[in-house]
């Protein structure tokens, strides 16, 4: 709703002042809302100019593109020009890559932990990221987003004491604690196998 609001002031802006905002087009002042909405960049939505085939009724019409296309029969050189600093995209992903860890860190805190949220456990742990297989333990020991396996949690304690976790050989020692006999002779027996 706040979106139309801001559209509909934009256009009366432009509808009292035509000689200075001339230049601004619909989609040039729809760009900029939602470029602010999502902290300066534009979502693929917006970034796709290609019709939908939805709205195409003609076949004719599904393969013109929404922007002209350039004419490249004179470039010289065929290299193709690379535009994109690396290092600044590695450091936003790699932003987006600990801000999203931290927002599955948070869910797991509130015990409102989404089948996405566990999906990122489990592939960190299989990458053997020693914080994530020590959240997954403890999510085992609690059962917080997964149901409460305490021979899970114990054998997963152990994997992060092998990846030098701090106070992981004392929570595994406390799950043991907190084992049935019958849980315990199941670790003895996977540890056969």
């Amino acid at each position: 709703m706040k979106k139309y609001k801001q559209i509909i002031i934009a256009l009366l802006v432009l509808c009292s002042c035509p000689g200075t905002a001339l230049s601004a087009s619909l989609d040039e002042l729809y760009r900029d809302i939602i470029r602010s909405e999502n902290k300066g960049y534009l979502p693929l939505f917006v970034k796709n100019r290609e019709i939908p085939d939805i709205l195409v009724e003609k076949e004719g019409l599904k393969n013109i593109p929404a922007t002209p296309q350039e004419d490249t029969s004179s470039a010289t050189n065929t290299q193709p020009i690379k535009l994109t600093n690396d290092r600044a995209y590695k450091d936003m992903l790699s932003k987006l890559y600990n801000e999203k860890w931290h927002q599955v860190l948070l869910a797991v805190q509130e015990n409102r932990v989404t089948p996405m949220d566990l999906d990122e456990i489990r592939k960190r742990v299989s990458l053997n990221d020693p914080k994530a297989v020590e959240v997954y333990a403890w999510m085992h020991a609690k059962g917080v987003g997964v149901k409460n396996n305490l021979p899970e949690a114990f054998l997963l304690y152990q994997k992060a004491q092998s990846l030098n976790v701090p106070k992981a050989k004392d929570n595994a020692l406390q799950v043991y604690r907190a084992m049935t006999p019958d849980q315990r002779a199941q670790i003895k027996n996977s540890a056969i196998n």
